[in-house]
Formats: C-alpha cells, structure tokens, sequence
C-alpha cells in the first residue's frame, strides 16, 4: 500500500489531470470560436434582413447551463448565472465535492473487490439504503414498514437518524456477510457466480425499495441553506459540512489501513489472501469486517450524496454504480487510495465537462476519460501490472 502511494504514481495522476485540463480548454476554445462564427453570422443577417430567422438560432450552439443546473443535472436553461461567479473554479470546487462524495461509497466497493474478489453489482443499493433510511428515520411524514399497514411518524433530529442509518447499514454488510457471501465463499462457488448472484440481489434491492418508498423524490431536509461567496465561488454550509465529514471518514479510513493492526491484517488479505492465512490471520473475520466497513461507508456517502443532490430516490445508488467502478478501474482494481484517486478525477470531469457540453453527457465524459486511460495504463492510475505466466 505504502509502495503504491510513491511519487511516481502521484505524478502519474498529476499529468493525467493536467492532460484533460487542457483538452478541456481546447475544447472550449474551439466551441467558443465556432460560436462567435455563428453570433455573426446571426447578427449580419439581421443587419440585412432587419429580422433574425428562427432557423439560425436554432443552428446556434447551445448555451452553457448555470452551474447550479449543473450540480442537480437538471436542465434550467433560463436560470441565469450569477456574473460574480468564476464558473470553471465553481465547476472544480463542485467536482472536488462530487469526487469526496463518490469516493466514499468507491472506497468500500474498492476493498470488497480487493479481499474477495466480488465485483459487487449490489454495493449502490447500499447508498441508497443509507439514504432512504435517514429519510425514513427524520421525516416528519407518515412513514410505514412492508407488509405492516399501521402508520406511524419517528420524526428524529437529523443528526441522530443519519447516525443510526450507518449503524444499520453497517449490520446490514454484517448479515449480507453472514448468510450469503460467507456460506457462498465456504462452497467455494465461482467469482463470476457470485458476481451474477450479486446482480440479481441488487435487482432484488432497488425493487424492494421502491415498494418500500416509492418512487417519488425525498428531502432530508428542508430548510433554506445559506450560501457563502468567497472569491467568485459560491458554496452552501451543506456542501462546507459534507466535504468536511467527507475528508474526516477517508481520512480515518487511511488511517484504519496504514497504522492498525485490523488495516495492515486487511492489506495483507487483499495483497494474498492464502499466504495472510498461513501467517495467522483469520481471513474469514477480516472479510466479515470489510463488508461491514464497505457498507456503512456506502450509507454515509448515500446521505452526503442525498443532502448535496437536495434529494434522493430508490433507484439513486443505482444511477451511481457506474462511476463507483469507473473510479475503481480508473485508480486501480482493489486499491483503496487509486478509489479515492480514480473519483476525484471522475468528480471534476463530471462536472467541468458540463461547461461546454449538455448535462446529460456529462456522466458519458468521465466514462470517456476511462477508456483514454484505461489504454494506456491499464492497471489504472494507482494499479501494479500483473505478471502473466
């Protein structure tokens, strides 16, 4: 672990940073160009005509959106930017936050990968169970159980549900531990079976929670953010509060792995798990941890993701699992700190790539960048070849 935080990875990442910066400024300089092309051409025809034909706005470029539309992916074109906001720096900071945020439910996906093996297709239902279980646990609504009609009202403080949903999500990687992947991992069934079994849970999840919830949008809060500006970005106390929490847990997650004696038994599983258990180690508990770890990370990464979306739904984790593995693949398949990297990379080309392109291609740029990566380095930024024969 120590060997794949060495400068030459750093400076790996560095340039591949600096590399889509400045394609991205390319980019825009070739859009912006094409754009005053067509400002002209519209304003010469009206000099000559005296009217502006609908035909050549509508062959006029698309308008970048404002940066608040491009945090909630939802298209206000008529929304108006804010002249004192330096949009690209707002566009980084939002990505710096997406990538944070990312990178919690990322690392977990990253570990689970790394001790067993399992690319677990179910993992974004465990942010959206993280969420939704706040939700459930801090609305004032009528809320009810499955299968049980009786309504009733919890209506916690915030804080407190949010806590209590990791704790639950945490033991909910305890029992998915306990009498699924463990029983599975003893019958020595097959990574690619397990992989399969792990789709039909996640399709089992999303439904159960949509029964549960339903499909409608929910607020973990709504009261009136305030929002600060400092030096042409605009950011809310929600955002300051989550990037915070969020740098705290990867943080005591770095932590975890590098200096105790559970991290370095758990580094030691990922690096070979035979060899970790002739030394001793009892990789079944350590497997059991990580699962429970995983978990309850993935759930405070759903309410983070919940509160800097402004909303959440069933299916929210699902609509993320692509870049959780993009993240992974992109920082290197079961390394913790490539997770971290790979989403922070993932985080600001989301969200800077809506500067010049439509929001809804935004998630296919990052995915983009993956393949461009992924061609020439394909262990990912963090990874180490492997040796074949």
């Amino acid at each position: 672990m120590r060997a794949a935080l060495d400068t030459r990875a750093i400076v790996r990442a560095g340039v591949i940073l600096v590399v889509v910066a400045l394609a991205m400024t390319l980019y825009s300089a070739f859009i912006g160009n094409a754009g005053s092309d067509s400002s002209r051409a519209i304003s010469a025809a009206g000099a000559t005509t005296g009217t502006i034909s609908t035909t050549a706005i509508n062959e006029a470029p698309i308008a970048p959106l404002s940066e608040a539309s491009a945090v909630t992916g939802v298209a206000t074109a008529t929304d108006p930017t804010p002249t004192h906001v330096n949009r690209l720096a707002q566009n980084v900071v939002n990505g710096v936050t997406f990538g944070l945020l990312l990178a919690l439910a990322s690392v977990g996906l990253s570990l689970i990968y790394g001790t067993t093996g399992l690319s677990n297709f179910a993992h974004g239902e465990q942010v959206s169970f993280g969420a939704i279980l706040t939700y459930f646990l801090a609305t004032s609504d009528k809320v009810s159980l499955p299968l049980i009609p009786k309504e009733f009202t919890i209506g916690l403080p915030l804080v407190v549900a949010a806590i209590l949903a990791v704790i639950i999500a945490g033991g909910s990687g305890w029992l998915q531990d306990k009498f699924l992947w463990g029983p599975l991992r003893r019958k020595r069934v097959g990574v690619v079976q397990q992989m399969i079994v792990s789709i039909g849970l996640s399709l089992a999840l999303v439904n159960l929670l949509q029964w549960w919830m339903g499909g409608r949008k929910m607020r973990l809060t709504t009261s009136i953010d305030t929002r600060h500006h400092w030096g042409g970005i605009e950011i809310s106390n929600q955002t300051i509060i989550s990037m915070v929490i969020a740098i705290v847990c990867l943080l005591a997650v770095s932590w975890f792995l590098l200096y105790t004696r559970l991290g370095r038994a758990t580094r030691a599983v990922s690096d070979n798990p035979s060899l970790a258990a002739a030394s001793g180690i009892k990789v079944d508990s350590i497997v059991r941890l990580v699962w429970i770890l995983a978990a309850a990370l993935a759930a405070v990464g759903g309410i983070l993701l919940a509160l800097y979306e402004q909303a959440t739904s069933f299916d929210a984790g699902s609509r993320m699992l692509l870049l959780m593995f993009a993240a992974v693949t992109l920082g290197g398949l079961g390394q913790p700190f490539g997770a971290l990297v790979g989403s922070l990379v993932i985080g600001i080309v989301v969200e800077v790539s809506t500067l010049w392109l439509p929001p809804d291609l935004k998630f296919a740029t990052a995915l983009a960048i993956l393949i461009v990566v992924l061609l020439f380095r394909p262990q990912g930024i963090l990874g180490r070849p492997e040796r074949v024969g």
